[in-house]
């Protein structure tokens, strides 16, 4: 009888112990140290890192880790995060991206790089991020746009490229945006752009060219017609020379205006990859010279064109 009576509770207590074991074996997550994590949220920012933190969850699709002093991102700082929709970087000191560095996010939709010290632009940098509809590379220190800079990213609607140093744009290097709708080039160094650069956008309903230095001869005829058919895309694109036609709206300039003489008939072009020189370093003749500079490692941003 006495038996009978405490049948239930121990198959209760078998239960529970049971249950315990099994929690034992389960995965856990886990919150890297200073962060807080909040479900698939993992909130890293302001907390002064040097580097990406290690332990981010696997199931993370949101990490936040701008506001901190990070300088480099490998290609292994978030390896695994297959789930990661939402990465912000900004306002950091990210001065190098290894190529692959986001190889396996192939789920992210939206990246935020802006206020950071990049240079260079390593090609073919977003190939796998083929979800990714918004990238943000404002306030950086970029000098040119590699013709693979945004291989991959076929579904990017909002790209982000003000505020930085640019004055090379290799022919071809947004001919896969294809479904771009937001591009913005606002304060850059840019003087020519290759012939048809902005054709492959149909969806395009906002370009911003103002504050840069066009320079408004034969080559420049042809974003000319392309602005005067969308007048609401471009608005506040000015030549800055010639001289005659400094302050003009491009589009406003007549095409008999767009000429070139002298050495300037041939069509421009540019290396973006030639045009970088690591920190510190200088650059001549192909040569970079880093001597007695205290470096640690072998900078990241080469030339393509060293010959020593």
């Amino acid at each position: 009888m006495l038996a009978a009576r405490r049948a239930p509770g121990w198959r209760r207590l078998c239960w529970l112990l049971g249950l315990w074991s099994v929690t034992l074996w389960l995965p856990t997550q886990g919150c890297p140290s200073k962060c807080t994590c909040s479900g698939p949220n993992v909130d890293c920012h302001g907390l002064g890192l040097k580097t990406a933190p290690r332990g981010i969850p696997r199931n993370a699709e949101r990490l936040d880790l701008d506001r901190n002093n990070i300088t480099r991102i490998t290609k292994v700082d978030f390896a695994g995060l297959k789930n990661l929709r939402v990465l912000h970087l900004e306002e950091n000191q990210i001065s190098v991206i290894e190529r692959g560095a986001f190889q396996d996010l192939k789920q992210l939709e939206r990246l935020r790089l802006n206020r950071n010290k990049l240079q260079v632009l390593p090609e073919l940098l977003f190939q796998n991020t083929l979800k990714l509809t918004r990238l943000d590379l404002s306030e950086n220190q970029i000098q040119g746009i590699p013709r693979k800079a945004f291989r991959g990213i076929t579904d990017v609607k909002n790209l982000q490229l003000d505020n930085n140093q640019i004055s090379c744009i290799e022919d071809g290097a947004f001919r896969a945006l294809r479904d771009l709708e937001i591009l913005t080039l606002n304060n850059n160094n840019i003087t020519r752009i290759p012939l048809t650069s902005f054709n492959h956008m149909p969806k395009i309903r906002t370009l911003r060219l103002h504050s840069n230095y066009l320079y408004c001869d034969c080559h420049l005829a042809w974003l000319s017609d392309w602005l005067r058919q969308r007048r609401s895309v471009g608005q506040f694109t000015f030549c800055m020379a010639p001289v005659h036609l400094r302050g003009f709206n491009v589009a406003d300039v007549q095409k008999k205006d767009y000429v070139c003489t002298g050495l300037h008939t041939e069509p421009p072009s540019c290396n973006a990859n030639s045009i970088s020189c690591p920190s510190t370093c200088t650059c001549s003749n192909n040569i970079v010279d880093c001597r007695g500079k205290g470096l640690t490692e072998i900078p990241a941003n080469l030339p393509e064109n060293i010959v020593e």
